[in-house]
Formats: structure tokens, sequence, C-alpha cells
């Protein structure tokens, strides 16, 4: 039997399943951009690895290559999916010509997030026309799915002007969506190709690049703003957009350990969120999940391990000040693994762990896998 989770990939929001392509719509801006040569196929199904992972959320051919430049695909790990009898999230996210995707019925959790960046720009492989022929596309199909809209990145003067965000808000209000928002990532290896090709992209001031997508607080409380007025609700972080449109009972990725870091007072899942983990009991019994020796710890002041290990580039008071009951786990496990638990448990975990897009051999309870 060989080793499945080798063949299966995670990233924060989403298991990752699909292939990739050596050509897309050549964003400047894409952190992908150093993996266009890269070779990438995963088709592991969730539950080619746990019974359990039926219920995780799914992002399909979110790898270099947009999903609907390869629509065949797509369809087929849809199908898969459908075929596994797979009940969490399915997620497309697209700047491709959604009127090419088949209108069929997909026995799944099916949603189409539609992605812009707000204008037209020599930074962006998509039109602002395309866009909204997308957003027409929802009221002609006889199969509606889930849809949303991902707006990002915003990027330090280019797309975060007031005429910008009434242009975006006003789409979304049209068609009673909400908004998936962030800044641009610039990881040291998107920086050093943003170099090559001579892009003069500025993270705002008082800012550097790194991992998290800052955006400077003035221009979110503009955006936000804003967006009350249309009455659009928006989004800071992807899973509890997907959680919001998908009716969840919480946010998957139990950002509501965090509160204050993401504004959770204001998001329309606060009082779901601060329910559910208020309801957490430390004495459940997680057997069937966790594959891992772990007890629930009630803590006051838990700081992250990031924190603590001044790993994180830019930590915030929630990092020291996380409580409520916690999973802890002595051994050593991946990121994946404490994002797993999360998705599946709805509890943050304390544990010694380290950078892996990869979960832990423990988790696999399923036959030898064949494909």
């Amino acid at each position: 039997m060989c080793d499945i989770t080798n063949l299966a990939i995670f990233a924060k929001s989403f298991y990752l399943l699909g292939d990739s392509l050596k050509f897309c719509y050549d964003c400047k801006y894409c952190r992908l951009n150093g993996e266009a040569d890269i070779e990438n196929h995963y088709s592991v199904l969730p539950s080619d690895i746990n019974d359990n992972f039926k219920n995780i959320p799914v992002a399909v051919n979110l790898f270099y290559g947009d999903s609907l430049l390869q629509i065949e695909n797509t369809v087929k790990y849809l199908r898969l999916l459908e075929s596994s009898g797979h009940l969490g999230p399915v997620i497309i996210v697209t700047k491709g010509d959604f009127s090419k995707f088949p209108d069929e019925k997909f026995n799944l959790d099916l949603h189409i997030a539609f992605s812009t960046f707000g204008i037209d720009s020599t930074l962006d492989g998509n039109t602002m026309e395309r866009f909204e022929n997308n957003l027409k596309q929802i009221k002609k199909r006889r199969n509606n799915y889930k849809y949303s809209i991902e707006f990002r990145p915003i990027i330090y003067g280019v797309n975060d002007s007031i005429d910008v965000f009434n242009r975006v808000l006003s789409l979304a209000s049209s068609y009673n969506l909400a908004i998936g928002y962030s800044g641009l990532q610039g990881k040291p290896s998107s920086v050093e190709v943003w170099k090559k090709n001579n892009l003069d992209l500025k993270p705002y001031p008082g800012y550097k690049f790194g991992h998290k997508k800052i955006i400077d607080d003035k221009v979110v409380t503009l955006f936000e703003s804003l967006a009350k007025e249309y009455n659009v609700k928006i989004f800071r972080k992807t899973s509890c957009l997907f959680s919001y449109v998908h009716n969840l009972d919480r946010d998957y990725n139990a950002h509501y350990y965090r509160p204050t870091e993401v504004n959770c007072k204001e998001c329309v899942m606060y009082d779901k969120c601060n329910s559910y983990k208020n309801n957490l009991k430390i004495d459940n019994n997680l057997d069937s999940i966790i594959p891992f020796k772990y007890e629930i710890i009630n803590k006051k002041k838990h700081e992250c391990i990031l924190k603590k290990n001044n790993i994180c580039e830019f930590p915030t008071e929630d990092c020291s000040n996380i409580s409520g009951n916690i999973i802890h786990i002595d051994d050593e496990i991946t990121t994946s693994d404490v994002r797993v638990i999360k998705w599946l448990t709805g509890y943050t975990v304390d544990a010694p762990f380290y950078e892996d897009c990869h979960i832990s051999s423990s988790w696999v309870k399923s036959k030898t896998f064949k494909r």
C-alpha cells in the first residue's frame, strides 16, 4: 500500500484536487507564476484517504491554469467527487468564460466563485466585460449552484480607489452576491519574479510584503463602509465567505478564536460562530475523527506557536489571547493536520507543528489506493 498522503495536498482553506497547466491568464501579480513550468497532478479523492474527509471543503483545479481553461478535466473531477458521495463544499474559483461551463446538475454542494481585479489592467488577465458576462450567466442557467465574488488582490495605488470599490460592490448588490477580498501576497519567490519582469508593485506604506495579504486599515475601512451602503456581505477570510454562502453553522477554519484580528463582530456569521465556539465541550470524544493522542483543555490566554517561535510576520494581540476549549496534541504534526482538525471539529489546536502541505499518514483509514 502506497502512502497516499504524499499524493494529496492541502491549502489554508481547501483540499486541492486537480491538475496544473503550463498556461493560464498571465496575471502579472499571480503567486503561482513561478510554478508555470511545474506539473501538478493530484487525483486522490478525499474519501480515498479517510471517510470523514467527505465533509471537508475541496477546490478543483486551483493550481496554475484556470479551472475553465480545462473544462472537461474540471467536470471529470466533479463527477468523481459526486460518485464518491462528497458532502462538503466544492469550489471552483475562475476568471474564465462561464458560458462554456456545461449547464448540468451535479449532486454536490457546488460553488462558483467569480474572480475579479475590479478594473481592466495590464496586470490582470481578465476583463471587466468577461466578469460582468459571467455574472449575467447566473440568471440564464437551469442548474444554478452557489456563487460569490473574489475581489483580489487589492493592490496599493492600483485598484484600491473608491471608483473601483463602487463598481465591484454595485455588481455584487445587483446579483445579491457576497464578496471575499484580500491584499497582495508577496512571498520572496513572487517578489523575485516581479523584479525580474520589471513590475513596480509596492506594499502599503508602513508594511512589507510577506505571507499575509495586507491592506491598509484606512482602505479596509473605506471598503467596509461602502459595502454597508450597498448592503453587500464582505469577508476578509476565504473560509468565512464559503461558510456563510453554504449556510454552515460556523467558519470551518475557526477564525472565531481570533475575533478581533478578523473583525468578527462586524461579520454576519458572528452569532453563529460565537455560539458554536461557546458550546464546544471539554469532554467531547473525538476519537473517531482525530488520529493522534489528544486532550481537550481550556486555556484563557493561549499563545499561537507561530508567534511564540517568532515565525509570524505580523502578529496581533489575538495571537496571545486565544481562549476557550482547544485540542492539545503533544506529537509534532503538520500545518495541514491542524487545518483538517479545525475543519472537522471546530476546535483550534495547540501542538508543535511544522509547515507542510501534506497530512500525516495517521489519517489513512481506507482501502488500498488503486486509481
